[in-house]
C-alpha cells in the first residue's frame, strides 16, 4: 500500500482570507485588538481555541466564547474565501491512477472539512477524511492523524501490509504528528509555516509547490 494524507488548510487550500477575516469579526465583536498579520497567519492550522490562547492572551473560557464568534462568521461565509492552490486537482488525480491511498487529516471540524472539499470538488480524490470531532475530543492532529491512517489501513485486504506513509503538511503540528506515526513528512513552503518552522520540525522532504510534492512522492516509488 502507498498512502498519502493532506493536511487541509495551506496545502490544499489556500483559506488565509476566510479564516484571518473571521477571527478579526470575532475580536472586533468584543472591542479587542487585531493582531498583525503575521500573528493571524499563526492561527491556521491548530485549534483555533488555542491561537485565541496563545497569541491574544484569553483563558480557556474566553477562547470558548470568542471561538463561537468566528465560527458564526466562518461556518456561513469564511469558509468558501478560499480557493485551491495551483496544480492540486493535478497532483491528486495523478496520485490515484498510480493507485495511491489518498487521506485528509485537518484539524478542522470534519463537516466543514468535506463541505470544503466538495465544494472544490475535491473530496472524489480522496479515499478517507479526518478532521477534528469534539464529541470524542479527538482535536489535535496526532490524534486526527492516527485517525485517518487507521481508516485508510481498513481498506486493505488482510495479507496486504503498507509499504510507504507520507504526511504533507505547512506546519509543525503536521511534521510532528508524522513522526509520531512513522510517516515521513513532506513540509510544503508554499502555505502558512516557515522554513525555518518546517526544519525544526524535521520534515523529511521541503517543497516549494505542488508539482514538487508530487515530484518527491513519484521519485521515492519503487514500486
Amino acid at each position: 500500500m502507498k498512502l498519502v494524507v493532506f493536511d487541509l488548510d495551506g496545502t490544499l487550500t489556500d483559506s488565509a482570507e476566510g479564516i484571518k477575516n473571521s477571527i478579526k469579526s470575532a475580536l472586533e465583536s468584543g472591542d479587542l485588538p487585531i493582531p498583525t498579520n503575521d500573528i493571524l497567519n499563526l492561527f491556521i492550522g491548530p485549534p483555533i481555541v488555542d491561537s485565541f490562547k496563545e497569541h491574544c492572551h484569553m483563558d480557556d473560557t474566553e477562547a470558548h466564547i470568542y471561538y463561537q464568534a468566528f465560527r458564526k462568521r466562518y461556518v456561513s461565509i469564511g469558509k468558501f474565501e478560499n480557493k485551491v492552490y495551483q496544480d492540486i486537482p493535478y497532483v491528486l488525480s495523478t496520485l490515484r491512477k498510480k493507485n495511491y491511498i489518498l487521506a485528509v487529516a485537518t484539524a478542522k471540524p470534519e463537516e466543514q472539512a468535506r463541505e470544503i472539499l466538495e465544494h472544490f470538488q475535491l473530496a472524489s480524490y480522496f479515499h478517507v477524511i479526518k478532521g477534528a470531532n469534539y464529541n470524542t475530543s479527538i482535536i489535535r492532529k496526532d490524534g486526527i492523524l492516527h485517525a485517518a491512517l487507521e481508516a485508510s489501513y481498513q481498506l486493505l485486504p488482510s495479507n496486504c501490509n503498507y509499504t510507504v506513509q507520507y504526511m504533507v503538511g505547512d506546519r509543525m503540528y503536521d511534521m510532528h504528528a508524522a513522526k509520531e506515526y512513522d510517516c515521513k513528512g513532506i513540509g510544503v513552503l508554499y502555505g502558512y509555516g516557515t522554513l525555518e518552522e518546517l526544519k525544526k520540525a524535521n520534515a523529511t522532504y521541503l517543497c516549494d509547490t505542488p508539482l514538487d510534492v508530487l515530484d518527491v512522492i513519484l521519485e521515492n516509488d519503487y514500486t
